[in-house]
């Protein structure tokens, strides 16, 4: 009886367990942050694009599965006050964490769950977006599958699921990493020992040496990469049992078993075919599905970040540039880090790129969304601004789509509630305020995670709850920085502010 007891205990608490996958993240906490391309704004903009028509996102409900402390789905309770949110974890200490957030913030939007995502209450209802972002490949299939039977059961017709999941080919060079490391650490004992032991064996690994190959300078520069990545990327991921990459076509198919459609890549520029003219031949001809699988063999993709619907879309999952129409425009990071560092902020020689006067006049609005970032314009002000001619080969449409798919402008079906200068009494979002007195990784209105290092900055961003002045911000920071005469506090508040400004931290 003892015997037949250890066994139930042994198939209650492997490796893949819901009890063993909780004991990870309370060993090594997993260092969550926002990401950008999950935002329901995001994920709108991407289906309105391929001819569905998502939930308003306002009033949008939106669950998020694996939600850990709530560095991804908070901010966006924050900054949509008319939306509802329910956020789903297994770990205890997680939800403990998010709840605290809840509270201080005052949030009245979030609801959280403690518990494996296949025994959610009815009672939370139905969702116009999903997100399980670091979930499917690391979870048994078991569970992948109670994922898509929830969305075929909770997602709503025309709500969309952000999946992100490892796939293959690119992902057999880091298996292979991967499992040097497990051998390596298989009998250590301790997340501590076992992250200092993978850390120490891929350093060895990363030196050059005598191989049968000259290629096997890959899975080195793969090893490299393992000494510099954060402990929970280690242990979360390269360390992580499961995880299990797929194919794009077996992804696909897994999903459509539940009646769930893939839309397109929620990151715009996975969409290009940046590949050979062979590979172009290749392409030609396609359907959509077997062409997605085709690039990530072409690219040797190693990850992606999926959009799933069970609606139906009215230009059967192609692309429609007139529906940018819709929507207003702004720099993107690309764009903004191209221009900062002096680089060309287009690639004549890209293949598709615009010539002659489209060129002409993108080169002009690029400069333009750059001067007034982060703010976005509709088009019909771009179009006047620009002085668009209806003579030119491609609509302006087609080629502001384009500059999106190729990740130099963005696109937001709802105008942020952001400034990019100061006024008077400046205002910070809540949510980077109350960051900001908690460490140094701040949440932008764009839902952009970024580390603010300056003890300073981050003093003055918690201060900035619109009851101040400018000349009391310099009073109050003035404590800060002794032996700084009053024009100089003054003039580092507002270079700060400006900056803040820049970083789509302030609200109107």
């Amino acid at each position: 009886m003892s015997t037949s007891v250890s066994f139930a205990r042994e198939r209650l608490d492997t490796p893949t367990s819901n009890a063993a996958l909780m004991r990870k993240y309370d060993a090594v906490a997993y260092a969550a942050k926002s990401n950008a391309l999950s935002h329901p704004d995001h994920m709108a903009v991407v289906a309105t694009l391929f001819g569905l028509d998502p939930a308003d996102v306002a009033t949008c409900r939106v669950l998020e599965l694996g939600c850990s402390d709530g560095a991804n789905l908070l901010p966006m309770a924050a900054s949509l006050p008319d939306a509802s949110f329910v956020g789903c974890d297994l770990s205890p200490r997680a939800i403990a964490a998010a709840q605290s957030a809840v509270a201080e913030l005052g949030l009245s939007n979030v609801t959280l769950f403690e518990g494996d995502l296949s025994a959610m209450p009815e009672t939370l209802g139905d969702f116009d977006y999903m997100i399980a972002h670091g979930v499917y490949s690391w979870v048994p299939a078991t569970v992948r599958d109670a994922l898509f039977a929830l969305a075929r059961r909770r997602l709503k017709r025309n709500g969309i699921l952000f999946v992100s999941y490892n796939v293959y080919p690119g992902c057999h060079v880091r298996k292979a990493v991967w499992e040097s490391l497990h051998l390596h650490v298989e009998r250590i004992e301790g997340a501590s020992a076992r992250l200092d032991a993978a850390r120490a064996f891929a350093a060895a690994l990363a030196e050059p040496g005598t191989t049968q190959n000259p290629i096997d300078a890959l899975p080195r520069h793969e090893f490299r990469q393992v000494t510099q990545i954060t402990d929970s990327a280690l242990y979360h991921d390269d360390l992580a049992e499961p995880n299990d990459p797929v194919y794009f076509h077996e992804f696909a198919a897994h999903a459509a078993r539940y009646d769930l459609r893939f839309v397109a890549e929620a990151k715009l520029s996975m969409t290009a075919a940046d590949t050979s003219p062979a590979m172009q031949r290749f392409l030609a001809g396609c359907d959509r599905l077997e062409r997605e699988q085709l690039l990530d063999l072409a690219q040797l993709r190693r990850f992606r970040q999926s959009l799933l619907s069970r609606g139906e879309s009215a230009t059967g999952f192609a692309i429609a540039p007139e529906r940018v129409a819709l929507m207003r425009i702004g720099a993107s990071v690309p764009l903004l880090r191209a221009a900062a560092e002096g680089k060309p902020l287009m690639d004549p020689g890209a293949p598709g790129a615009p010539a002659g006067d489209e060129a002409k006049a993108l080169q002009s609005l690029f400069a333009w969304m750059i001067a007034i970032a982060p703010e976005t314009l509709p088009i019909s002000e771009i179009t006047q601004r620009l002085a668009w001619s209806a003579d030119t080969p491609r609509s302006l449409e087609a080629i502001l789509t384009d500059a999106c798919v190729r990740g130099s402008l963005r696109a937001t079906l709802r105008p942020p509630a952001l400034v990019a200068l100061a006024g008077d009494r400046p205002k910070a979002s809540a949510f980077a305020r109350w960051q900001a007195g908690r460490g140094t990784a701040v949440t932008n209105l764009q839902h952009e995670t970024m580390q603010l290092r300056d003890e300073n900055a981050l003093r003055l961003l918690a201060l900035l709850d619109g009851s101040r002045t400018r000349g009391e911000l310099t009073t109050v920071m003035a404590d800060a920085l002794p032996g700084w005469e009053q024009p100089r506090v003054a003039q580092r508040v507002d270079e700060y502010l400006a900056q803040f400004g820049k970083l789509a931290l302030l609200v109107s």
